[in-house]
């Protein structure tokens, strides 16, 4: 049983990642196309996608597509995000919820 946790919990960090990822360069391609009109996704978005267990992507990519890197604000809350996710999975897996589904 533990093992379809892990599976799912996998997944989970995959499916948010690839979000958070497409979600930046949706925005980057609005704003390269259209400089007047206001983007589709939002920072604030991006923000919270981040802090669901997307940060370790999007903060990546935010160098792949050279997106926002003079904004201090995403750039230093990206990495803080990363370790509060990499934290969470740790407390998840070796003491809070594993430990119950396990026993």
């Amino acid at each position: 049983m533990p093992t379809i946790i892990y599976v799912i919990t996998i997944v989970y960090i995959l499916a948010i990642n690839l979000y958070g990822i497409l979600m930046l360069r949706f925005q980057k391609k609005d704003r390269e196309e259209n400089e007047e009109t206001r983007p589709s996704v939002s920072d604030t978005k991006i923000m919270l996608a981040g802090l669901l267990g997307g940060a370790t992507g999007i903060f990546v990519f935010m160098f792949i597509f050279k997106y926002r890197l003079k904004s201090l604000f995403m750039m230093v809350l990206m990495p803080i995000f990363i370790v509060l996710n990499v934290y969470m999975i740790f407390a998840f897996f070796n003491g809070g919820v594993g430990y119950f589904i396990a026993n």
